[in-house]
């Protein structure tokens, strides 16, 4: 092998170790009851513990059961409730793509850099995470704690229109009533779902 040959084979390894350095994961912390996952429409599998789910997984949590996802620095914890469904559409280091497609989740320790996307996609617009501690319902009701967040809902006239999530204190959306104060005990409520560790 020549010394050209070498250097070109050396840079391809040191580009493919290094792609798998940057590699950005979802890593399942803990588990409760029935959760399963699908990749490209293959059949259903249980969820355990230390896996890391692929981009194009299908996760389905059932009555009763909830799932933790750990999605690196950037984006955090998200706890996936009972009865829900949700896809990762997209996995990289600076953007993370998620797809609620039933159900809920709460989230926290979010803190997504100036360069870097965290989107959420429900039947009714998209939602852009930066920070903080939340809960999204795929029927486009949100709850912020703390943080901020950005949705573009369609309007029922079919516009979109962007509104702006910050806390403290704590706010909610509906899509009757728009951005208000979150009630104490809506607040309690989130925190009580995203309290302690899933085994």
């Amino acid at each position: 092998m020549n010394g050209t040959a070498s250097f070109v084979s050396i840079l391809t390894i040191l580009t493919i170790f290094g792609s798998t350095a940057l590699a950005q994961i979802a890593e399942v912390r803990g588990v409760n009851g029935d959760v399963t996952y699908s990749v490209g429409g293959a059949g259903p599998v249980p969820v355990r513990k230390g896996v890391s789910l692929p981009v194009g997984s299908v996760i389905k949590t059932g009555r009763g059961s909830a799932l933790d996802i750990y999605l690196g620095p950037d984006f955090g914890t998200i706890r996936l409730t009972q009865n829900s469904t949700l896809s990762i559409d997209r996995m990289e280091p600076l953007k993370a793509l998620l797809t609620l497609w039933d159900g809920s989740f709460v989230g926290w320790d979010a803190k997504v850099p100036a360069n870097g996307t965290f989107q959420v996609r429900m039947s009714k617009g998209i939602l852009g995470i930066v920070e903080g501690k939340y809960r999204v319902d795929a029927r486009s009701y949100l709850v912020l704690l703390n943080g901020f967040m950005v949705y573009a809902f369609v309007m029922p006239d079919s516009k979109l229109q962007a509104f702006t999530l910050q806390a403290s204190p704590p706010v909610y959306f509906s899509p009757v009533e728009g951005v208000k104060p979150a009630p104490i005990e809506l607040q309690r409520e989130v925190e009580l779902q995203s309290k302690g560790r899933l085994r």
